[in-house]
């Protein structure tokens, strides 16, 4: 529809393949910033940067994700850290950075890529559910401050959907 497209990734390879596919699909302009979400100073300063060469980002969507797929018990600890830091606290530093401009003109729309495991546990799933079931009790916190506030312009939508097919899920039964 001839949006102007802000991408952000850790990897670059993966950021480049999806520069081509919003070109191919119509984004009218795109722009791409390698980020580490999970580093609250790299949020900020490519947040800055964007604010600087884009302006103000209209549309939030908190999509980043990772899963170690065991046992809570075989989970090392840093991996463990990594998947709330990614799946959750990414999304109070986007916030941070992105929703006072959307306060400030009362429009705006940040989205939450959940998942289905935020709603209920699931086997060898403990920091992934965890770490969803967190990221859906915050967009739904920060949808009843845009109320309490009277930002209705300000809308928020929170997406669980079941596993997608990343990669991230190979191997995995229901």
């Amino acid at each position: 529809l001839g949006a102007t497209v802000v991408l952000w990734d850790i990897n670059q390879e993966g950021l480049n393949c999806t520069v081509r596919l919003a070109r191919d699909n119509g984004a009218g302009r795109v722009h791409s910033y390698i980020c580490d979400c999970s580093k609250r100073q790299d949020v900020y300063r490519v947040a800055d940067q964007v604010k600087k060469e884009v302006g103000d980002v209209s549309i939030l969507i908190n999509n980043a994700g990772i899963v170690i797929g065991k046992r809570f018990l075989d989970s090392p600890d840093p991996l463990l850290e990594k998947t709330m830091d990614v799946n959750t606290v990414a999304h109070f530093w986007t916030y941070k950075a992105f929703l006072p401009a959307m306060i400030a003109a009362n429009h705006g729309h940040l989205v939450s890529i959940a998942s289905c495991a935020g709603l209920c546990g699931g086997n060898q799933l403990s920091d992934y559910c965890a770490s969803k079931f967190a990221a859906i009790g915050f967009a739904e916190s920060i949808d009843m401050e845009m109320r309490v506030l009277r930002k209705t312009g300000v809308k928020t939508t929170i997406v669980c959907p079941f596993f997608i097919n990343t990669g991230m899920f190979d191997g995995v039964k229901s």
